[in-house]
C-alpha cells in the first residue's frame, strides 16, 4: 500500500500489509479446494519464446516456494538478476503478458488468489516482489525511490524477454507504472494504475488523521480494514481476509519499511512523472475508489487530465481496494481496455 504523503512520522511496524495478513492468518488456518487454475502455455511469437525460454534459464527457483491448494497454479517463485539486485517473481496463466506491480511494502502473497485466478485466464502474468521485499534482494548503498523501482520494473521486463507488456500497479504500484509510462514508455504497452498520484507538487495529501493511523504501531489489523474497505462492504473484507490467508506469507525487514516509507516521501518532490506524462504515448486506464481514504479520489481525476491517452473509471461505494472490493467489473474492465488498445 502506498505510505501517506507528506507527513513527518517514520513509517512503523506493523505495515498495513503486515497488519491486514495478520488477521488473514488468524482467521484462516488452511484451506482446500476452489481456485482456477490456467495454463502456463501461451501463444507468442518464436523470438520471444526463445527470450523467455533464455531468461528461465537464467532464473533459478526458490525451493520449496510453491503454493499448495487454490493457489496451486502460480506456481513456484524464481528469482532473476536485475542490475545488481535478484528479484523473485512467479509466472502464471496465458495469453498476452501483464506485469503487476504491488504497493508500499506489499509482497507478492498480498495479490488475491482470487483477482489472480481471474486474470490468468486472459493474460500471463508475472507478479514479482519490489526491492527489498520478500524475495527480493536489495542494494542498501543506494536510496529506495519511485524511479528506482520504476527502473527495477523495466530491467525484470527485459530480463524475462517479454515484449511491450501491458503493466498493472496498485497504490505505489500505479505510481511506479505511472513513472514507468513517463520515463520509459518504450518498455510497455498500456498502463492500467489504481489508488496511486503523480507525485510532486500536484499531488492530493492523504488527511492527517488518515495518515495518523496509517503510521501508528497501535493500529490493529480490523482499523487498517477500515481503510481498505467502507464501513459496509462487510462481505468483501471478509472475501479478502480469507483470501490472504490461502497464500504462504512473505517477510518485509523494518529496514525495507523504513527504505520504502522514505521512497514515499521522496516522491512527493519528484516532478519526473508529472512532467513526462503528457509526452507518453502509451495508453492509460486510471481507477480509483470513490471512497478512497488512504490516496484521495482527486488524484485520479488528476492524471487523467494530465496524461494523453487516458480513460478514467472511478468505482463508486468502493476503497482504496477496490480492485479486490470488485474483482469481476475491475478484471471485465481491464480486459476491455487491452483488447482496445490492440493487446492481445
Amino acid at each position: 500500500m502506498s505510505a501517506p504523503r507528506r507527513t513527518p512520522r517514520t513509517r512503523t511496524l506493523p505495515g498495513l500489509a503486515v497488519a491486514v495478513a495478520t488477521v488473514a492468518l488468524g482467521a484462516v488456518a488452511c484451506s482446500s479446494g476452489g481456485g482456477h487454475p490456467t495454463s502456463a502455455t501461451s501463444s507468442r511469437p518464436s523470438t520471444q519464446a526463445t527470450a523467455v525460454t533464455a531468461a528461465t534459464a537464467a532464473s533459478a527457483v526458490v525451493p520449496g516456494s510453491a503454493p499448495s491448494g487454490p493457489g496451486a497454479f502460480l506456481g513456484p517463485v524464481r528469482r532473476i538478476p536485475v542490475d545488481g539486485i535478484r528479484i523473485g517473481y512467479r509466472q502464471f496463466g496465458s495469453g498476452p503478458d501483464l506485469v503487476m506491480v504491488m504497493g508500499d511494502t506489499g509482497t507478492m502473497s498480498d495479490w488475491t488468489v482470487d483477482l489472480l485466478s481471474r486474470l490468468g485466464r486472459h493474460y500471463r502474468v508475472t507478479i514479482f516482489d519490489n526491492r527489498g521485499v520478500g524475495y527480493t534482494s536489495d542494494d542498501t548503498s543506494v536510496p529506495d525511490t519511485v524511479p528506482l523501482m520504476a527502473d527495477d520494473t523495466v530491467g525484470l521486463i527485459k530480463a524475462l524477454g517479454l515484449q511491450h507488456p501491458a503493466l498493472l500497479g496498485w497504490s505505489m504500484g500505479g505510481e511506479i507504472g505511472l513513472t514507468v509510462a513517463a520515463l520509459h514508455p518504450g518498455a510497455i504497452s498500456a498502463l492500467v494504475s489504481t489508488g496511486g498520484d503523480l507525485g510532486g507538487s500536484q499531488a492530493v495529501n492523504t488527511p492527517p488523521a488518515v495518515a495518523e493511523e496509517l503510521n501508528s504501531p497501535r493500529t490493529t489489523g480490523p482499523q487498517m480494514l477500515d481503510l481498505l474497505f467502507p464501513a459496509d462492504a462487510t462481505a468483501a473484507r471478509t472475501a479478502y481476509i480469507q483470501q490472504l490467508g490461502l497464500l504462504p506469507p512473505e517477510k518485509v525487514g523494518d529496514e525495507t519499511l523504513l527504505r520504502q516509507y522514505q521512497a514515499g516521501q521522496a516522491y512527493e518532490s519528484f516532478e519526473g512523472t508529472w512532467d513526462g506524462l503528457p509526452d507518453s504515448t502509451v495508453p492509460m486506464l486510471i481507477t480509483n475508489g470513490s471512497l478512497d481514504e488512504i490516496t484521495p479520489p482527486g488524484n485520479a481525476s488528476i492524471i487523467a487530465r494530465r496524461a494523453a491517452h487516458a480513460e478514467l473509471v472511478m468505482f463508486p461505494d468502493a476503497g482504496h481496494a477496490m480492485l479486490v472490493q470488485d474483482s469481476g467489473r475491475f478484471v471485465s474492465l481491464v480486459t476491455r481496455f487491452t483488447e482496445a488498445s490492440g493487446i492481445g
